[in-house]
């Protein structure tokens, strides 16, 4: 009886997901508050794991190769978004970087070339 009771109220509930409705389930059991000034375990984990991945990420070529782990890892799914998002930074900022120092040294070797013709007329 209670089993037809619970397939019951799973089966309204999965028809208002299908309908885009929110189902109307039974709250979940909360967890017990932290005590004042203490963090939750899973909370302090997660800033360990962030501050081990910005550190990482900041070291000049380790960083890429972290990220591109993370990018394409099953593992951290948490973190692969930010990390896709933040290789993509980079390499934007880097072919613009590219293209910056590339116009840079063109126009540096024509200057270059206009000085040497000046020094051989002296």
């Amino acid at each position: 009886m209670e089993h037809e009771k619970e397939t019951q109220q799973i089966q309204k509930a999965i028809e208002q997901i299908t309908d885009n409705e929110t189902p109307d389930l039974q709250a979940l059991p909360e967890e017990k508050p932290a005590k004042p000034g203490e963090k939750p375990k899973e909370e302090a984990a997660q800033i360990h794991r962030w501050f081990f991945t910005f550190m990482c990420m900041n070291i000049p070529i380790i960083g890429w190769i972290y990220l591109l782990y993370l990018a394409f890892s099953r593992k951290h799914t948490d973190r692969r978004s930010f990390a896709r998002a933040y290789l993509f930074y980079k390499l934007i900022f880097l072919i613009l970087g590219v293209l910056i120092l590339g116009a840079l040294i063109y126009i540096g070797l024509d200057q270059l070339d206009q000085l040497l013709a000046y020094m051989e007329m002296l």
